[in-house]
């Protein structure tokens, strides 16, 4: 088994990246979100929702033996009238959970903001990830609260980030 290799999402990786998706939030997720949390988040169908993020250059992947086996989205948006980045996601299947790939992905994503030239970066995450974002340096911004992904209520933390632009 060679190492995990982390690149730019391209064109036509979508149904991989997918997969990647739906995989750790029923393998992983499933943990902390039970199956209530998982019957429409982790089984959503594909849609078009990766393309145009593809072709912005903000979704990488990481690849084990030539296999998707995670991904990671990052991108600008405003917000309040300030332009700020916006963690959409950062998924692990089993195979690559504890190999240091998520820091490495989160590190890529916070550099990527950096070039957008944005001072905040926030996201929503699971209850899996909480702590990991923490140990980054994120902080909480808001009550816990479950919002509807695939019609179902799915538990999330709203957390920020602020960057010191180098």
């Amino acid at each position: 088994m060679s190492d995990p290799l982390i690149r730019k999402a391209r064109s036509g990786d979508e149904p991989a990246i997918h997969e990647a998706h739906m995989r750790s939030i029923r393998e992983v997720c499933v943990k902390d979100h039970g199956e209530d949390e998982v019957r429409g988040w982790g089984y959503r169908p594909l849609g078009n929702r990766w393309v145009d993020f593809i072709k912005q250059g903000c979704v990488w992947v990481v690849e084990l033996d030539g296999v998707v086996q995670g991904m990671a989205c990052v991108t600008p948006i405003e917000k309040d009238g300030e332009k700020i980045a916006y963690i959409k996601s950062l998924y692990l299947t089993p195979d690559v959970l504890g190999k240091g790939v998520g820091k490495k992905m989160a590190q890529i994503m916070l550099d990527a903001a950096r070039g957008f030239g944005v001072k905040k970066v926030e996201l929503e995450s699971t209850i899996t990830a909480h702590e990991f974002y923490r140990s980054l340096g994120f902080v909480d911004s808001g009550p816990m609260n479950r919002r509807p992904i695939g019609g179902h209520p799915v538990t999330c933390f709203p957390m920020t980030l602020h960057l010191s632009i180098t």
